[in-house]
């Protein structure tokens, strides 16, 4: 079978002209950064070897970039730093004002501490201080200094100073910021930034990303006790927190599902062979670059099932070990596509945001089982150039958390005036009954219906509706029109669309260009993906596709004008609301039936292109098989709202956690 991949190579048909995501051209675009001769990789040389320094304090380990493509501060002394010329020591910035005394330093400190898990008392080897204006360092200071392990206190700006009895140097020149670095000592100082390096126990992540000045990134995890653990290499805190403006993302610690690209490194997908067939990518992708541009730090890449098609842990995942979901006994299945994504955020308290794309569930799916938020944003809310696709009408680029009040922040920080705010609630909440419905005494019942009470009691709304979306379908008189009940109608639409959608514009000419330089080999290529190509290679035809297009359009039109309409003052009519995750077991240890087509079941969102919430609402317990101990499982649930309405959930979700109906959730193995 895999072998016949390659009978139809010399057909590439064009996909009909569309309104697409963006990412529609990535095949393309991959193919131009292959050089005239595609000669065969047999290994990866990168473009330069990065210099850093590693060291420990304690349980912790750390690194800092000092090569010259990474960020750096130098300082030239007035005096004081002759006898230090050649040593290298751990430094403190802090700034000050006015009289400083140990008790201004003292609090500071306390307040570094508190603010940032990188900073460490082991930096106090040295302080430098900064001030907008002038000070004055008060006698006390050297005692203090030396009681935190110090030796040397550095003035920066205009200083004087009255303490004797240790090392007092003074400098001039960049103004740098508050926090640890790492310090060079020659004939001037020259300060770099130190990350904490934390273990990724959950094997979610592919690559560190650190940046250089030249707007690339290199990748500096290293191997660490455990199987198959890598380090992932985080910055202070404290370098952002302080900043006079800011801008909205400004600090965030983020992870990147490794489907974008980042310039300086190379794109996966979760195949191996696709990550050795193209070289470093030259630019990093649309989405992601407008998260740096408003302020935060990329420090990885997430895995993501082979091409972002939907993989189970047993046997699906085979170029890469799947990400274990930390929630339970940690052999549940993450879900998948965006499952490095779902696991690192569920996981890491030292993880800001996650990064996961959605075609079919990408986002949600992992979200769910994991229970954490996570959106499915409208169609469109942001470019997917420069992402992997898998169908350009459909994918989306979305963000996981484990607080409503700091999601809704990141995505408005993100997405920007894509979306708006309003002032007014939707008029209607729906709860169909068919989803609404739970057994007496059910744990899981008790979650639904305190949160039904809790968010009835914020929206107010003027009417509540029971249908489900084949209910409004029929009623609506799309049966008549038809002939046929939703399912029925949306028979085949998803797999038609994904399997041609990819295989042409990306499968194709991926293979083609691997063969080119490994003497006519057909690549491996993961189970899921395999039978969805050669699905979409003999069973879809360009016609098919435009007809499955056509039916995903009436579906779309349906949910805008019978269900979901969009509403100038509140944005949208109604908010859908249906139980996500019920906190069942699905164990990554049982062998399931070999992978199929995806052609049944009607993917809302996804079809309609509206945004879709996931909201953590508690946890439920189990009998693990795995541990033979009580266990926690995630209970959450989806909300849908009109297309454009995507701050509107994200805000109603804020506003129930802030008033404690509903919570934000830890990190770890339990959620709450």
């Amino acid at each position: 079978m895999l072998a016949s991949l390659f009978a139809l190579l010399p057909l590439l048909p064009l996909i009909s002209a569309l309104q697409l995501a963006g990412n529609e051209n990535y095949a393309r675009d991959s193919r131009r950064l292959l050089r005239p001769s595609l000669e065969r990789r047999s290994s990866y040389v990168p473009a330069f070897q990065p210099e850093s320094v590693s060291f420990t304090l304690g349980p912790k380990e750390f690194i800092s970039p000092i090569g010259g493509e990474f960020k750096s501060y130098t300082l030239d002394p007035d005096f004081g730093l002759d006898e230090y010329a050649g040593k290298s020591m751990l430094v403190t910035v802090i700034p000050v004002e006015g009289n400083v005394t140990c008790d201004a330093l003292g609090k500071m400190v306390d307040e570094y501490t508190k603010k940032d898990d990188v900073w460490d008392k082991g930096f106090m080897q040295a302080i430098v201080l900064t001030s907008s204006g002038a000070y004055h360092v008060n006698s006390e200071v050297a005692g203090c200094v030396k009681s935190w392990g110090g030796s040397l206190i550095v003035k920066a700006g205009a200083a004087t100073s009255s303490v004797s009895d240790i090392g007092l140097a003074h400098v001039t020149g960049d103004s740098v910021p508050p926090g640890p670095y790492f310090a060079k000592i020659t004939s001037s100082l020259r300060l770099t930034q130190v990350y904490r390096s934390f273990k990724d126990e959950q094997q979610a992540f592919t690559a560190a990303t650190v940046p250089t000045t030249n707007l690339t990134f290199v990748d500096l995890s290293t191997p660490l006790a455990g199987l198959n653990t890598i380090s992932i290499p985080v910055p202070s805190r404290l370098y952002t927190a302080y900043m006079a403006n800011p801008r909205p993302l400004e600090g965030r610690r983020v992870a990147v599902k490794d489907l974008f690209d980042m310039a300086g490194m190379r794109t996966g997908g979760g195949s191996r062979a696709y990550w050795n067939t193209y070289p470093e990518r030259q630019k990093t992708a649309v989405a992601i670059q407008r998260l740096i541009d408003q302020g935060a730090v990329i420090v990885g890449r997430t895995k993501s099932s082979q091409f972002a098609n939907g993989e189970s842990a047993t046997a699906d995942w085979v170029d890469q070990m799947c990400p274990f979901n930390p929630r339970g006994d940690g052999y549940q299945q993450p879900s998948s596509s965006s499952s490095g994504s779902g696991a690192s955020i569920a996981a890491y308290d030292w993880l800001d945001n996650t990064i996961g794309s959605d075609t079919g569930g990408s986002i949600t799916g992992p979200a769910g089982v994991q229970g954490v938020y996570g959106m499915r944003p409208t169609w469109g809310a942001i470019s997917l150039e420069g992402a992997i696709p898998l169908q350009a009408t459909q994918d989306t680029a979305g963000a996981f958390d484990r607080s409503a009040v700091k999601g809704a922040a990141f995505v408005k920080g993100w997405y920007g005036d894509k979306f708006k705010t309003y002032p007014s609630m939707p008029s209607t909440l729906i709860f169909p009954n068919s989803s609404w419905t739970f057994p007496a005494n059910s744990s899981t019942g008790a979650i639904f219906s305190s949160f039904r009470t809790a968010l009835t009691a914020y929206a107010k709304p003027t009417s509540i509706e029971t249908q489900d979306f084949e209910g409004y379908w029929n009623t609506s008189g799309r049966f008549q029109t038809y002939s046929s009940n939703s399912s029925t109608y949306l028979n085949a639409v998803y797999g038609t669309l994904i399997t041609y959608f990819q295989w042409t514009n990306f499968g194709v000419p991926w293979i083609a260009d691997y063969q080119a330089q490994n003497e006519g080999r057909v690549p491996f290529i993961s189970p899921s993906p395999l039978v969805r190509w050669n699905y979409g290679r003999d069973n879809v035809t360009q016609a098919s596709f435009d007809a499955a297009l056509g039916k995903k359009q009436v579906y779309q039109d349906f949910i805008k004008s019978a269900v979901l309409q969009p509403d100038a003052q509140r944005c949208s009519r109604a908010i859908y609301l249906a139980p996500n995750s019920l906190g069942t077991p699905s164990y990554r240890n049982a062998y399931r039936t070999a992978t199929t087509v995806p052609l049944s079941g009607v993917y809302t969102s996804q079809f309609a292109g509206i945004p879709q919430l996931i909201v953590p609402l508690g946890q439920v317990p189990y009998t693990s098989t795995i541990t033979n101990k009580t266990e926690y499982l995630p209970v959450t649930v989806s909300m849908f709202a009109a297309a454009g309405c995507d701050y509107v959930l994200w805000d109603i979700a804020a506003a129930l956690e802030s008033s404690g109906a509903i919570k934000a959730v830890k990190a770890g193995r339990v959620g709450y």
